[in-house]
């Protein structure tokens, strides 16, 4: 019997499968998934403990989400990542709050911080405390460290008085 060599052709044919082949099955690990959203979770206080005319909204990218209000106060929202939110709290006759949720380093960190979660209070204060005083700017921040992916969070009071239009009584 009389065995035939294989054409170069098919030799080289063979050997670029099975280059392909084991390469594919040694591929070196995929970057581990960034986080996709932050969940926000909150409770609020008011005096009169009364959640049902309460409003949290979140403008995001240009839309208003809202988020429903437990009769405890607590609340949830998502969040996408690498967006720039503005919270907002409301609740009649008490001052409105605003806080500022920055999601762009939400993925740095360690592995497997795939969802980031944060919980935090917002406390409403009656307008009759605040002697005609409403708040200058957003209250507080959240965001995140760049690199790190830490949680940094901000607060900021400043008070300064109120620009009501009233109409004038004679």
């Amino acid at each position: 019997m009389e065995l035939r060599k294989p054409a170069p052709l098919t030799v080289a044919l063979a050997a670029l499968i099975a280059f392909t082949t084991s390469t594919s099955a040694e591929a070196a690990p995929s970057a581990p998934p960034m986080a996709q959203e932050v969940i926000l979770t909150g409770w609020l206080h008011v005096v009169d403990y009364g959640f049902e005319l309460t409003t949290v909204e979140a403008e995001v990218n240009g839309a208003v989400q809202y988020a429903d209000v437990s009769r405890t106060g607590r609340f949830t929202l998502t969040v996408p990542a690498n967006t720039e939110a503005i919270l907002r709290f409301e609740h009649p006759g008490h001052l409105p709050k605003v806080v500022v949720v920055d999601t762009h380093f939400a993925g740095d960190g360690e592995v497997g911080q795939h969802t980031r979660h944060i919980s935090f209070a917002v406390v409403l204060e009656p307008e009759r405390f605040m002697a005609g005083q409403d708040y200058a700017g957003p209250v507080g921040s959240i965001g995140f460290d760049k690199g790190g992916g830490c949680a940094v969070i901000t607060s900021e009071r400043k008070l300064v008085p109120s620009r009501r239009l009233k109409p004038m009584v004679f």
